[in-house]
């Protein structure tokens, strides 16, 4: 049996520490990588613990501060999520709001005419947890395949711990902080339509 094999025989559910979120502090790093398969046989390998896939599709909406997405997920339903992220190191820090929305269709419309619309990105998510950090590989239509880690702050304790904790990820899954992304998937989708 393949680790995708175990993903799609039980349904996934976030783990309590995650469920109903809805605002928290992410120490965060994204990196693209050509090779899914290499970092799930690693992340196994350390322990970490398989929750399941999800296909989500996040449209994005002009604001003046942080960014703002409406985020369809196919196991988590829809939520608006807004956050705050300075760009300018390998492992940042995010400030994020997230509140469920019940008509996302309507929302989509209501923001995209008074907001603006901006880019789509849907994507295939398999989510792993390892000592408080999610673990996100992620197939990006358009873009490519990422790995995404999210330190949590609130459970971690600190900023040093938890950067302490992406670096042992860093190191297990090679790799290197140096060349992380320092922008969202959203603006790589815009960088790549104009």
């Amino acid at each position: 049996m393949t680790p995708m094999d175990r993903v799609e025989a039980r349904p996934y559910l976030a783990p309590a520490r995650d469920q109903d979120v809805r605002a928290g502090e992410n120490l965060e790093l994204k990196a693209q990588v050509s090779d899914l398969a290499g970092a799930r046989e690693r992340l196994g390998a350390m322990g970490a613990e398989l929750q399941g896939t999800e296909r989500q599709d996040d449209r994005y909406f002009a604001v003046p501060a942080g960014r703002l997405k409406l985020r369809v997920s196919s196991r988590d339903g829809a939520h608006l999520v807004a956050y705050l992220r300075p760009e300018e190191e390998a492992f940042r820090t995010s400030r994020f709001h997230r509140l469920p929305v019940a008509d996302p269709e309507g929302m989509a419309a209501t923001l995209s005419e008074m907001l603006g619309a901006g880019p789509r990105v849907v994507k295939e998510r398999e989510v792993w947890w390892w000592r408080d950090v999610r673990v996100h590989l992620d197939q990006v239509e358009g873009l490519g395949t990422f790995v995404e880690l999210e330190a949590r702050l609130d459970t971690i304790g600190d900023r040093e711990a938890a950067a302490a904790r992406l670096d042992e990820l860093c190191a297990a899954l090679e790799l290197p902080a140096g060349e992380a992304l320092r922008v969202s998937y959203g603006e790589m989708m815009r960088g790549s339509q104009g």
